[in-house]
């Protein structure tokens, strides 16, 4: 009997792990198709980012369901690339079929000692993640509960609904702001937050946590952590679990700028907040300040008034890497009894019959596949250089302020360098998010502050109803137009009157050369072409700063 146990043991373990092996293999396709759509990405936007790492996460955890019931419904699946039997369907764990072993060979022994490695680990992490909750808990409860005015605050200047519902507490067991509670949670400041801050940097600190409340960030940490314990030798998924947390730092920061947070003053607030001791939380710790690199990337992103933080149709962004992290999760799932028939392509037999590929042809074939790196044509975009006119502008983020007539118009900051060409009466577009409104030039301050100078845009024709003073807009301004220039799409790192290296398509497209190109003036999405490229030439635009050094790419 002794013997009977023993062996079901080391049969249910190796099941185990070589299910755990099969998640695994399957999270490092998810994932790393995030990851390359993500360097895709022309958006710019955390959310967009947020949303794809977070998608690809639940598909990832919902693979060995879906793989399940795949198998239960006898559903066609892909062939699955890693070659395991009765993997991945959770209910064939206990229906290991009795064979003739040696309870105590060796090689049948190394299924239970890494199944015992791994339930170790698992139990390590989660000791670990319940003392967390329990100390957590402990501060909450010993915490003093205050009202926002005691901050020196109000509830309208936080601009979001049902903010009084949220319990703010003070307490001298934490040094930086942060939540606490998994199904109701609050916000935990330190006692002494009112000594440090002034009252517009704990206006943000308090939009910035509750942000994290409405967008139920707590649950999404929870999550995450779940994840990391049970995965835990896992290297991809904890990189995502950490970008997603970045992410989330960053998109919280988008969202309390555009509440109408002055820039400046909120990273203000943030350094301060760097400066003290962090909370240790397991649950809802973050990776805000991992690092002095990410610290200092963060409040780049908060103070660059230039850039996008909302896009005005996000899912344009979002449906081509959903369809995609689809088909890969369909792939991942491996078919019944499935197993992957991997042969080498360069000794298989052709179709019509000819004589297979010899082993000199063979050799020589992966020396040329070597030369130069091979980059997918659909990872990459490519524009064609052209002559016309472009309308060139500048662009800026804004704010909306009532006028001498009782309207609205916007004040909008333009990078000095950029400001050179604005005069009085230019046309300008006004982007509310909701809606895009004509305008005109009628001001221009002289003064730069910040490095940016203040450009006064009045707003024409019939003003949506809901448009209210201290609405966050970005605006763009023509300042001119050019009615025969060489021109393309504006690559990713190009800038105006520059010289940059872009790698150019031959002319039947398997390759590409790196070239110098110098760049005239530029527009919001194009840039003028002074040298180094003719009209029909084909370029890459995206960032190809995986690949610097080369001279030359294959594509395919």
């Amino acid at each position: 009997m002794a013997t009977n146990n023993i062996d079901q043991f080391i049969s249910l373990s190796g099941d185990v792990i070589r299910w755990l092996l099969t998640w695994s293999w399957q999270l490092c396709l998810l994932l790393g198709v995030a990851w390359a759509v993500l360097k895709l990405d022309r958006s710019g936007s955390p959310v967009i980012r947020y949303r794809i790492w977070l998608i690809a996460l639940l598909a990832a955890l919902a693979l060995p369901l879906l793989t399940t019931i795949s198998h239960r419904l006898n559903l066609p699946g892909a062939i699955a690339p890693f070659p395991l039997e009765n993997i991945g369907d959770a209910s064939k764990l206990a229906e290991v079929p009795e064979v003739a072993r040696p309870a105590f060979s060796w090689p049948s022994m190394v299924w239970p000692v890494l199944f015992a490695l791994w339930a170790s680990g698992v139990i390590i992490l989660l000791l670990r993640l319940g003392s967390s909750l329990w100390k957590l808990h402990l501060i909450q409860s010993s915490a003093l509960r205050i009202s926002i005015t005691d901050l020196d605050c109000s509830y309208s200047d936080l601009l979001q609904p049902d903010a009084d519902k949220v319990p703010i507490l003070l307490s001298e067991r934490v040094q930086s702001p942060g939540l606490a509670g998994l199904c109701r949670p609050v916000i935990l400041l330190p006692a002494d937050i009112v000594s440090w801050t002034s009252r517009e940097e704990r206006t943000s600190i308090l939009r910035h946590e509750l942000s994290h409340i409405k967008r139920y960030d707590h649950l999404v940490s929870l999550l995450q952590m779940t994840l990391r314990t049970f995965l835990f030798f896992h290297p991809m998924l904890r990189y995502s679990c950490d970008q997603l947390s970045l992410e989330r730092e960053f998109a919280c920061d988008d969202y309390v700028i555009g509440l109408g947070a002055e820039p400046k003053a909120y990273a203000e607030s943030i350094l301060k907040a760097a400066e003290r001791s962090l909370l240790t939380d397991l649950v809802h710790g973050t990776t805000a300040f991992a690092s002095a690199r990410t610290l200092e990337r963060r409040i780049e992103m908060i103070l660059d008034t230039t850039r996008i933080r909302h896009p005005l149709r996000p899912w344009q962004y979002l449906w081509l890497p959903l369809l995609l992290i689809g088909v890969i999760t369909w792939l991942a799932i491996p078919a019944a009894g499935g197993r992957a028939g991997l042969q080498d392509p360069l000794k298989q037999v052709p179709i019509d019959g000819s004589s297979p590929v010899s082993d000199q042809q063979a050799s020589s074939a992966v020396s040329n596949a070597q030369a130069a790196p091979v980059v997918d044509r659909t990872t990459i975009w490519v524009d064609s250089v052209k002559r016309g006119p472009i309308t060139l502008q500048v662009r800026g983020l804004g704010v909306l302020i009532p006028d001498d007539g009782g309207r609205l118009k916007a004040e909008v900051g333009i990078f000095e360098p950029q400001s050179k060409g604005i005069e009085s009466g230019q046309p300008a577009s006004i982007d509310t998010r909701a809606s895009v409104i004509p305008g005109r030039v009628v001001g221009i301050n002289p003064q730069v502050t910040n490095g940016q100078v203040t450009v006064e845009v009045s707003l024409e024709g019939d003003l949506p109803t809901n448009l209210k003073a201290g609405l966050s807009v970005d605006g763009v301004i023509e300042v001119g137009r050019r009615e025969d220039v060489v021109f393309i799409g504006r690559p990713v790192h190009a800038r105006a009157d520059s010289t940059a290296t872009l790698f150019k398509l031959a002319d039947d497209g398997r390759t590409a050369t790196r070239v110098r190109v110098r760049f005239g003036q530029s527009a919001v999405n194009t840039i003028e072409v002074v040298e180094g490229l003719k009209v029909g030439d084909k370029v890459i635009l995206s960032d190809m700063g995986d690949y610097e050094g080369v001279t030359t790419i294959r594509l395919n």
